[in-house]
């Protein structure tokens, strides 16, 4: 019976063995994961297909870890996003697996979930980074019932710890020039790499990716249409928005000034270089022309260093929320700001920045005071 290997990470081999089909057609993929050399590999590999050929392994006997490794490589072939699916990985090898990879899919149950949760908690992890182990079991368990791997999901009985919404810290206008007067210092494109994270709210990713004709001069606006990514190896790729849809958000007079003063920089040096700056270069680089982006953990880190030095304890994604909280205190109404911020459902916004909306609601009290109290 036909199988592969896949070195997934040195010493580190993913086997599977296809083991029929499922009544609604789609492929059974016995899957084990496998630690040595590339012999001993093959030899397991022999083993397993050998155990399935003779009906040894079947959807009764798939492991948790053997379903997690074929619900996460069906998530890739889908076209699920692939920080996404590294991500899936990660949280799969390095927190599901060790804890239920060796149980049966079949006899798992909401108790052995709710065993896992109270374990990670008690090690410190955040009801958020415990809920997000949750879903990745619901999603695989709900997959596996598809599959006819499982006759129900147990994720829907267990009952990871409750999640109440943190308020966000967003910095002060003060502290968001400090920081930029900092990085100016240090490398001047990065600095206005932040001056456009803070006027347009994008997502890091979204920066990293944009490249010159994604800047209408005319038009006064910025497209957001894809998304820069680091891969295995430190490498780098493009992908769609979150959202898989392209955006166009507005800029003013500082935007602009900022950004073109950033192109005769750029354009400068490539000058003094003797080279040309292509049509499409990326609009953030350390290539002087721009022939590719600058890395997500690289702004990451340089944002870091310089709000340290500006004094402030911060991040990149702070400058998000700088955007939609300032946005709302202005008065925009949370459908126009989580369209300009690429949320998908205007929901998302009340939900994460409701607490901007409080300052609204005691001007608002006060106008509605000021209408129906007594003439002075």
């Amino acid at each position: 019976m036909a199988g592969s290997k896949t070195e997934v990470r040195p010493g580190v081999w993913r086997l599977r063995v296809y083991a029929g089909r499922n009544a609604n057609g789609s492929p059974i993929q016995i899957t084990r994961t496998f630690h040595g050399g590339a012999r001993q590999a093959d030899k397991e590999l022999t083993k397993l297909a050998a155990a399935v050929g003779q009906g040894q392994l079947g959807s009764g006997t798939v492991t948790v870890a053997e379903l997690l490794d074929q619900w996460i490589d069906h998530c890739g072939s889908i076209g699920r996003s692939p920080t996404t699916v590294r991500e899936y990985r990660r949280i799969s090898d390095r927190v599901v697996k060790p804890e239920l990879g060796h149980l049966r899919v079949s006899k798992l149950t909401a108790r052995n979930l709710d065993t896992l949760y109270g374990k990670l908690t008690a090690r410190g992890l955040k009801p958020a980074s415990v809920r997000r182990v949750h879903a990745l079991l619901s999603a695989a368990l709900h997959q596996a019932e598809r599959w006819d791997l499982a006759d129900r999901n147990v994720a829907r009985r267990a009952r990871p710890p409750a999640l109440y919404a943190e308020r966000v810290k967003a910095p002060s206008p003060a502290q968001v020039r400090a920081m930029v007067e900092a990085a100016e210092k240090v490398e001047p494109a990065l600095a206005v790499l932040l001056v456009v994270a803070a006027i347009t709210g994008a997502r890091r990713g979204e920066l990293c990716a944009l490249r010159w004709p994604d800047l209408d001069w005319k038009a006064r606006t910025l497209t957001f249409a894809r998304s820069v990514y680091e891969t295995t190896g430190g490498g780098w790729a493009e992908k769609p928005t979150k959202t898989h849809s392209a955006r166009t958000v507005g800029l003013d007079d500082f935007g602009l000034t900022v950004l073109h003063r950033h192109r005769v920089a750029v354009e400068r040096l490539a000058d003094e270089l003797r080279l040309v700056v292509p049509p499409n270069a990326f609009m953030f680089s350390r290539s002087p022309v721009g022939s590719e982006p600058i890395r997500p953990d690289v702004i990451t880190r340089f944002t870091i260093r310089v709000a340290k030095t500006a004094g402030i304890t911060t991040h990149l994604h702070a400058l998000r929320h700088f955007s939609a909280t300032q946005a709302i205190a202005a008065g925009y109404d949370p459908v126009t700001v989580g369209t300009r911020l690429g949320h998908r459902d205007p929901s998302v916004t009340l939900r994460v920045y409701s607490h901007a909306l409080e300052q609204r609601d005691r001007e608002l009290a006060e106008t509605l005071g000021r209408v129906l109290a007594p003439p002075s």
